[in-house]
């Protein structure tokens, strides 16, 4: 199916501070060629900065304090921010771009800028937002396919937030024994994952499980260690892959 596409010269360049916010720009605009990522992830999933704004460009960044991270001034005219101040935690915005009741609202913030910016794809940017919004769910679709028997205990930094939007048998430490396990509460957190080596449960980390967590984890030969995403990979594959690493994983093992 071909889909029109307005003049490509008349198009807006746009640079983006966030490789998270690099998949949605680029999933709206339909091709990468108009998104230039100013970062990317490193194998330990920190994002690192490979660029700079280029003349021109219309620069998108979360909000001020992003923006202030790549030297960027606020006066700055082909500045446009998402928010003027994200009041989250660096771990809890990681978690957002997992999150599917998240996603359809950032990706809505940065439709609206691309729109303003370039106007005359206003409809077309339009689609894209509503075909995103539909990868969203069918993605989860195939996860609750694949997984719906699944059980794992989740010590993800981030990614398990998409897990858990999935299916049922993702057990999830209550916030409160979570910082405790941050804190040093080894005991309790062994405890733990004796308990999911008992019960044959998964257990599943990703490049943001706290160092003093994953270290305890790696003992447990029945693990998985979910991989960083990366700006050369489509999202929506990114995160359909999640969902079939766990299965390839776990769909020989019964649990207790």
């Amino acid at each position: 199916m071909l889909l029109f596409h307005p003049a490509a010269a008349s198009a807006e360049n746009f640079a983006v501070t966030s490789p998270w916010i690099g998949f949605i720009a680029s999933f709206i605009a339909g091709d990468v060629k108009n998104v230039r990522y100013l970062s990317n992830w490193d194998s330990s999933g920190n994002v690192i900065k490979t660029s700079s704004p280029r003349s021109g460009e219309i620069i998108i960044a979360i909000d001020a304090k992003d923006a202030e991270n790549f030297r960027i001034k606020k006066n700055n005219k082909q500045l446009r921010l998402l928010y003027d101040n994200l009041p989250m935690t660096k771990e809890q915005l990681q978690s957002a771009f997992f999150d599917p009741a998240m996603l359809p609202f950032l990706a809505q913030s940065v439709m609206k800028i691309m729109s303003e910016e370039d106007k005359g794809r206003y409809t077309y940017f339009q689609r894209r937002l509503a075909e995103f919004q539909s990868k969203i769910e069918s993605t989860i679709d195939i996860g609750r396919h694949l997984l719906s028997n699944t059980k794992m205990l989740d010590i993800t930094g981030a990614e398990g937030t998409w897990i858990r939007s999935s299916i049922s048998g993702a057990v999830r430490p209550p916030v409160s024994v979570w910082e405790g396990w941050k804190a040093g509460d080894t005991q309790a957190l062994k405890a733990a994952l004796d308990e999911a080596a008992r019960r044959n449960w998964l257990i599943l980390l990703d490049p943001w499980t706290p160092e003093i967590i994953r270290s305890a984890a790696v003992g447990y030969e029945y693990r998985l260690t979910l991989p960083p995403p990366s700006k050369d990979r489509d999202y929506f594959v990114f995160l359909h892959d999640i969902f079939l690493a766990i299965w390839n994983k776990t769909k020989n093992v019964k649990t207790k």
